[in-house]
């Protein structure tokens, strides 16, 4: 299990799920937006190796899109009479796939860090929007 990230470092990385699950609509808390990637960034920065940071970056980004995509299971459980368990986990499947892009984002953030150190964080908004693009 060496390839895991530390926990406490992924309790880091689900918090700032959280808070960017608070920034979007039905909660509306606009505002934590502006620092809610924080936990995520601090953690990888706290991890060692790549893979482990890719790890965090995907947990974030599963829990991010299954918080804030949880709506589009809607319609099949009740236009297409699916049943609430299958149309969560199908909702899930994709939100697994998109975490990727935010792995992918620490991932490089990681190597950054190691090489340019705490200067690394100047570059976290360019590579955020390069992995989204």
């Amino acid at each position: 299990m060496k390839f895991l990230p530390l926990w406490k470092n992924a309790v880091l990385a689900l918090v700032s799920a959280l808070l960017l699950i608070l920034a979007f609509p039905d909660f509306e808390y606009w505002f934590l937006a502006w620092f809610a990637l924080v936990p995520l960034m601090w953690a990888v920065e706290r991890e060692k190796g790549v893979l482990r940071s890719f790890l965090l970056g995907w947990l974030f980004g599963t829990s991010f899109f299954f918080g804030t995509c949880w709506w589009l299971a809607y319609a099949p459980i009740h236009y297409a009479s699916i049943p609430w368990p299958l149309a969560y986990i199908l909702i899930f499947i994709p939100c697994v796939i998109s975490g990727i892009f935010p792995g992918i984002f620490a991932a490089i953030l990681a190597v950054l860090l190691r090489r340019f150190g705490s200067w690394a964080f100047l570059a976290a908004p360019f590579v955020w929007i390069f992995t989204e693009f």
